[in-house]
């Protein structure tokens, strides 16, 4: 089973965990936010964490039981699962926007 594990199996694969690492570091090169400067926690319910930095960049991290709302007006970059259909992040998935 650890042969769907490797680099070879899972590149190309969009859902893969190696697709996702590559596409988290090409977004971390490219958006001015994710380098050096300060950051401002959001308001989040238990059992998530919310972040934002300029310009226009925030992370949401839910290990909540449920679904949580997005940053208001927020669109998606990158998360580690599908959205739920009404836009929220499902429990157990971390989520970045552009705001």
């Amino acid at each position: 089973a650890w042969c769907t594990l490797t680099v070879e199996a899972q590149r190309g694969d969009e859902n893969s965990m190696f697709e996702l690492y590559r596409r988290a570091l090409r977004l971390r090169r490219e958006h001015p936010a994710l380098g050096d400067g300060r950051l401002a926690w959001l308001p989040a319910p238990a059992g998530a964490l919310a972040f934002a930095r300029e310009p226009g960049f925030a992370c949401l991290v839910n290990i909540s039981g449920g679904p949580v709302a997005p940053p208001a007006g927020s669109e998606l970059l990158i998360s580690s699962g599908p959205l739920s259909s009404d836009g929220r992040v499902p429990a157990d998935t971390a989520a970045w926007f552009s705001v």
